[in-house]
C-alpha cells in the first residue's frame, strides 16, 4: 500500500517549540474513509490543536491507507518511529490509539518499544506511553475493541449456521440473505459504520452475494438506504 507524507508543518509552528518534539501519524483504511472524524485531513487538524493546546512541536505528520490490523504495511507509521529513535522527535502522537493499531499484541509491542528506546507514544484522548496508569487505560481500549468485534463477528457466523440449520439460503447471486441484512442493520443501530461492518463481515469468513471474500462499504450502504437505517 502506498504511504504518503503531508506537508511539512515546521513553518507552521508560531514562535519557538516548546516541550515535546512531535512526529504525528494518521492513517485510513481505505481513500474515501472520512467518516467520525477519523478523515485524514481530521486526523491532523486535531493533533495540530492537541499540540497548541499542550505546548508541543508538531514537526509533521505521516500517514498510511491500510487496515489498522496489517502493522507489516503501516510504512508511514514505521518512518516516524525510525525518525523519533533517529533523534529528531520525542514522541508519536495519533489523533486515537486505534490509528497506530488495533491489535492488542501490536499495541503491547509499540509501547514496549516506546518504553526501551525512550520514546513515547501519545493520543488526543491522553493516552501517553510514559504513563503507567495510562498505559494500563490503552491496553483496556484496545482489549475491549477487540472483544467487541470478535463478538460481533461471532454473532454473525451463529447466524448463519443457524439459517442453514433450518433449511434458508443464507446467500444468492443477487441479494444480501436475509441473515446478514438483519446483522448488518443491528450493528448499524450500534453505531457501526459502513466500513466497519464491511471489515467485520470479511473478517468473519461471511460470503458476499456473488461468493466472494471480501465486503466493501458501498454494499452495507445500499442495505442500510433500503432498511431505511442510513
Amino acid at each position: 500500500m502506498t504511504t504518503l507524507e503531508l506537508p511539512d508543518l515546521t513553518a507552521q509552528a508560531a514562535g519557538p517549540q516548546r516541550g515535546l518534539r512531535v512526529i504525528g501519524y494518521a492513517r485510513v483504511s481505505t481513500a474515501a474513509q472520512g467518516e467520525r472524524g477519523y478523515g485524514l485531513g481530521a486526523q491532523q487538524e486535531t493533533m495540530r490543536r492537541y499540540c497548541e493546546k499542550n505546548g508541543f512541536g508538531l514537526l509533521t505528520v505521516t500517514y498510511d491507507v491500510v487496515s489498522g490490523g496489517s502493522s507489516e504495511k503501516m510504512f508511514g507509521r514505521a518512518t516516524a518511529i525510525a525518525a523519533i529513535e533517529s533523534g529528531l522527535a520525542d514522541a508519536l502522537l495519533v489523533r486515537a490509539l486505534d490509528r497506530a493499531t488495533r491489535d492488542q499484541y501490536d499495541a503491547a509491542s509499540l509501547f514496549k518499544r516506546a518504553n526501551k528506546n525512550g520514546w513515547r507514544l501519545l493520543d488526543c484522548d491522553r493516552v501517553d506511553s510514559g504513563d503507567p496508569s495510562q498505559r494500563l487505560l490503552a491496553d483496556i481500549r484496545i482489549a475491549v475493541a477487540a472483544e467487541e468485534r470478535r463478538k460481533i463477528s461471532e454473532r454473525t457466523r451463529e447466524g448463519m449456521r443457524r439459517a442453514k440449520a433450518q433449511g434458508k439460503q443464507v446467500a444468492r447471486p443477487s441479494r444480501i440473505s436475509e441473515v446478514v441484512v438483519e446483522e448488518i442493520v443491528s450493528m448499524r443501530r450500534e453505531g457501526l459504520s459502513a466500513k466497519a461492518i464491511a471489515e467485520i463481515l470479511t473478517d468473519a469468513g461471511i460470503p458476499t452475494p456473488g461468493g466472494g471474500e471480501r465486503w466493501y462499504d458501498s454494499a452495507i450502504r445500499r442495505v442500510f438506504a433500503r432498511e431505511g437505517v442510513a
